[in-house]
């Protein structure tokens, strides 16, 4: 299969040009930092950056804390809560607290946030670090995220932590969500938590946790200003390093355009400076320990222009991407230095864990069964609801939010064009690699039975194919909507597709895996403000306006289920020049899709905030009133036909 890809490498270097911009945007606007007023300076446009990407955090309701339970193990007492994070949306989490210790004792409060695991506030290694800080003196609080633990939010799929998070991430974004704002929410949700206990010191709130808990750590302190110190684990390297190491990452941990803004990763720790925080990473970690050390550099420097240079801390531990042992000791000891003032080694104590079972908050042991609970089904309905009634989705509407959502301002032109060898494949395939963006070219394929060409016709009628995976083997296939007369066909391998499909990360078989590279390039495509989805439906329009230039009179178009969309959003911006659109295999509305099932369509054609514009029934009445349209087949959300 991969000798069948000549250009796999094409999107990593696409994407490794904008990367590298982005490196020279950021060292520029480093070497300009001498003075602590620089300093001062750059840490407030890292809080800017910080805050522009996630937008406005999700509405919170007061907690309202219930509890349900206590247990008592090892002179530790431990709590089990229910608080309310959004109206209607609740949270089972766990306080860890010395039994000893007087209710008048206000004591220092660490917000323990945890990683994908599906057991939640449960895991092992998270109750060892709970119980230690107990014992130390410190308040320690665990809540379920969202889809883990007692929160699952799809349960009926046996989901893991991460597809339910990649799933409801999805789907949050076709409506401008960013589902990293929805577990910042949690976060704050359990600070305003603690501010309700009289046994915490609200001066002396702390947090921590590893991998995804790691994520949120660090973007909760970013964002929470009540938060006086942060210790992230397995999380903290840099976005060059996850992208050049072929690493996708969850949905959570993409805020849109952050690296395009000029920040990184170690800005999630620097927008708080002078403020402590300690990096904790461990030597063999997917999360490479290389990109901890450069982003404790970058936060060292800000707190030594501050005069802070204790303040920023690293930790590179033994071992795999876990909490493991070494992190645990140092967190203990991180938070006992700047909240118990220790200033000797905190022995950390080894103490007995509970199990699953006897950690549960909730009567059933899932908060959906709650009466009148909220999940995130019926939320995306009712919000689809809402929008669609607030949109006045009209053709000029929509082509300007195509224009913008996919940085499509200028117009499209006939591309440069490499002629490229033919292949035989049951018939005579002609090649034009069409040059669509530097560094990134289109391959269109010609069907000519007469032979070989090496240059493109003039032609009275033209008709173009946008492929759904790959353009030659589809055109071994009868294509939906080309009439068995048609004198000319041209079949479209957007950047990504066929003849460019990458053959980084893991290269599944499966175009549509969780974690495979459409999803990577998409992933940091947003990040990198340079959207996947747009640069494809850009190659859709230089197609276009190449076959424009050489076609006399009728040019067609079509295109099969990623292809099909393509061809929908490249016409909602323009359909000069095309007299027929045919679409085969599409979506009938994202809409459709809020129903709690799985949806296998690729985020990469997703297009966030659509739905407050449009949904796709909106597109395609929109295509019906400027040319010919005709809506031949539908898909379902798993990719099926209805």
């Amino acid at each position: 299969m991969d000798c069948l890809i000549p250009y796999g490498d094409m999107l990593q270097n696409v994407y490794a040009r904008l990367a590298d911009a982005a490196g020279e945007r950021r060292r520029a606007e480093w070497s300009r930092i001498a003075t602590p007023d620089d300093a001062r300076g750059y840490v407030a446009r890292a809080r800017e950056r910080v805050l522009r990407a996630f937008g406005p955090i999700p509405e919170r309701t007061p907690p309202k804390p219930q509890i349900t339970g206590e247990l008592l193990r090892d002179g530790v007492r431990m709590q089990k809560v229910l608080i309310e994070v959004m109206p209607g949306w609740h949270a089972s989490l766990l306080v860890y607290r010395r039994a000893d210790a007087p209710a008048s004792e206000r004591q220092p409060a660490i917000l323990h946030l945890c990683g994908h695991n599906p057991e939640g506030k449960s895991c092992l290694n998270g109750q060892r670090l709970n119980l230690s800080l107990a014992h130390l003196g410190m308040t320690a609080v665990i809540l379920d995220p969202f889809g883990q633990g007692e929160r699952k939010q799809f349960p009926g799929l046996g989901f893991s932590p991460v597809r339910e998070h990649n799933l409801a991430g999805k789907l949050l974004d076709l409506g401008g969500e960013f589902f990293g704002a929805w577990r910042v929410r949690d976060a704050m949700s359990a600070v305003d938590y603690l501010l309700t206990r009289a046994d915490v010191d609200p001066e002396r709130i702390g947090v921590t946790g590893a991998s995804g808990g790691g994520t949120l750590a660090s973007y909760a302190f970013a964002l929470d200003e009540r938060i006086a110190a942060a210790a992230p684990a397995c999380y903290i390297t840099t976005f060059q390093r996850n992208f050049a190491n072929e690493l996708p990452v969850d949905a959570e941990q993409v805020p849109p355009g952050l690296w395009a803004g000029g920040a990184d990763m170690a800005d999630l720790l620097i927008a708080r400076a002078p403020a402590p925080a300690l990096i904790l990473a461990v030597e063999n970690d997917f999360f490479d320990a290389r990109g901890a050390a450069e982003s404790h550099a970058d936060l060292q420097r800000i707190h030594g222009l501050l005069g802070t240079p204790e303040h920023a801390g690293l930790l590179v531990g033994p071992g795999d991407h876990a909490l493991g042992p070494a992190l645990r000791e140092a967190a203990c000891q991180f938070f006992a230095t700047y909240f118990l003032g220790a200033t000797t080694k905190t022995a950390v104590p080894q103490c007995d864990t509970w199990a699953e079972s006897e950690l549960i908050v909730t009567p059933t042991g899932q908060v959906a069964d709650l009466p009148g609970e909220e999940t995130i089904a019926p939320y995306l309905q009712r919000r689809a609801a809402t929008l669609a009634a607030a949109r006045r989705p009209t053709p000029e509407a929509i082509a300007q939010f195509l224009r913008e959502g996919l940085q499509l301002q200028e117009t499209p032109v006939a591309p440069d064009v490499r002629i490229l060898r033919n292949r035989w494949q049951g018939q005579r395939i002609s090649r034009l690699a069409l040059q669509t963006a530097p560094g990134c070219e289109a391959i269109l394929h010609i069907a000519d039975p007469a032979g070989a060409l090496f240059h493109l016709p003039a032609e009275d009628d033209a008709f173009l194919y946008v492929a759904h995976l790959d353009a030659e083997s589809e055109l071994a296939t009868p294509l939906p909507g080309v009439p068995p007369d048609a004198k000319r066909l041209y079949a479209l391998d957007v950047r990504g597709i066929g003849k460019s499909r990458p053959l980084t990360c893991d290269h599944h078989d499966d175009f549509f895996a969780m974690y495979d590279s459409d999803y990577f390039y998409d992933a940091n495509g947003r990040l990198l403000s340079s959207p996947l989805c747009g640069g494809r439906v850009r190659d859709v329009l230089a197609a276009v306006a190449l076959l424009r230039s050489r076609c006399q009179r009728d040019l067609s178009i079509a295109g099969y289920g990623l292809g099909a969309l393509l061809v929908a959003y490249a016409m909602g911006v323009s359909t000069a020049g095309v007299a027929r659109i045919h679409l085969a295999g599409v979506p009938r509305a994202w809409s459709d899709y809020f129903h709690g099932g799985d949806v296998r369509w690729p985020q990469s054609i997703m297009i966030p905030g659509m739905l407050r514009v449009f949904d796709l029934p909106d597109l395609y009445a929109a295509l019906a009133e400027r040319c010919d349209l005709t809506v031949s087949s539908y898909l379902n959300a798993m990719l099926q036909p209805e």
